[in-house]
């Protein structure tokens, strides 16, 4: 059990570094797709991805040192069917006679390991069935591929980074495997109808929620750092292109553009105006690290002022963090220099060519 639980650890671990790596893009997707994020789709869709990298740690971790599988004589491989069964007769304390070797036979390793292997694929079908929407056949094949990338993976000495197998090949694991997958189908069957609709859609909003709007800004980070770094002196000037001179021309960022959201307004002077007056919020912090700065160059008579400036301009920070604040409690959704500009972020809605 130890082992299991310090396979599913790292399963966990690279869980998280994939969920990072791939979180902005799936919601860029979701956003451009939906419209919308929905939290039960996100749940699913990354328990789903969390479930297959701890089912592959299970089968893989943990990696024994080289110097002792190369000391290993045993079997590499199963090809007998239902071995498994042969060796719960000859081996489980189990006795249909005697009620009190019962309990003793499902503790016993013979009864562990297969139903273990039972449960590893057991999600597998509730997924296909749930959240792909497979059919029997369909669930059957995958299945019985998914298992078989366990075995030849075991078979394959990981890859040949091994000299040899340090996990038996066994032919019992792709039966019971699979078997397990088509009863979670099954128990799909039964549980989906009580479960939301994955694929049910809401009619889309011009309205534009503060995450989608945080996300193309974080896409619009992205493009004035490799700007910045790879093809201008310095990232000011990237910044001013892409969220100075870029949005009066197309009506949105390159991350909007992104996220199918636009500014709207009654002409493009005011968009230039609105985002004139976003840089409002820049000019604070890069006022504040200015000051933070100068505080290692300046006599140090000197020193008293400048640290009451720094705390301004951090205090003047917090500003925009309580606009976008009221802005979220507020139906229109709009920050201050939107309002100052007459200015509002709308979703480009999808037509039906699209």
């Amino acid at each position: 059990m130890t082992i299991y639980l310090h396979s599913i650890q790292i399963g966990v671990l690279l869980f998280f570094i994939f969920l990072f790596i791939s979180l902005i893009p799936y919601l860029i997707v979701q956003y451009r797709r939906y419209g919308r994020i929905n939290f039960w789709r996100f749940f699913v869709n990354f328990s789903f991805i969390l479930y297959l990298i701890c089912a592959y740690a299970m089968t893989i971790f943990p990696l024994p040192p080289v110097s002792e599988v190369a000391k290993m004589t045993g079997p590499k491989q199963n090809l007998v069917p239902f071995e498994f069964v042969r060796q719960f007769i000859l081996y489980s304390p189990f006795n249909i006679n005697e009620p009190s070797t019962w309990l003793a036979a499902l503790k016993d390793s013979t009864f562990i390991q297969p139903f273990f292997n039972l449960l590893l694929t057991l999600p597998f079908g509730l997924y296909l069935r749930y959240l792909f929407k497979r059919s029997f056949k369909q669930t059957f094949v995958l299945s019985f591929l998914l298992t078989l990338s366990f075995e030849l993976i075991q078979r394959s000495a990981l890859f040949g980074l091994y000299p040899r197998p340090y996990r038996l090949f066994d032919v019992d694991d792709l039966m019971i495997n699979t078997l397990g997958s088509l009863i979670g189908f099954g128990i799909a069957v039964i549980f989906s109808r009580f479960l939301p609709d994955l694929d049910a859609t809401k009619v889309e909003s011009s309205r534009v929620s503060l995450s989608r709007r945080f996300i193309a800004f974080l896409v619009d980070l992205v493009l004035i750092f490799i700007i910045g770094s790879l093809f201008l002196p310095t990232g000011y000037y990237s910044e001013l292109i892409i969220l100075g001179l870029v949005p009066p021309v197309l009506k949105a960022t390159p991350g909007q553009l992104l996220l199918r959201i636009q500014i709207k307004a009654k002409n493009r002077f005011r968009i230039a105006l609105r985002q004139f007056l976003s840089f409002g919020n820049f000019a604070l912090i890069v006022s504040a690290e200015y000051f933070l700065q100068r505080s290692g160059t300046i006599p140090q008579d000197q020193l008293g002022q400048n640290f009451l400036l720094i705390l301004l301009f951090l205090g003047l920070s917090l500003l925009p963090l309580l606009d976008v604040l009221i802005a979220f409690l507020s139906k229109t959704r709009k920050l201050w220099y939107e309002r100052v500009s007459d200015t509002e972020m709308i979703a480009k809605l999808k037509t039906n060519e699209e």
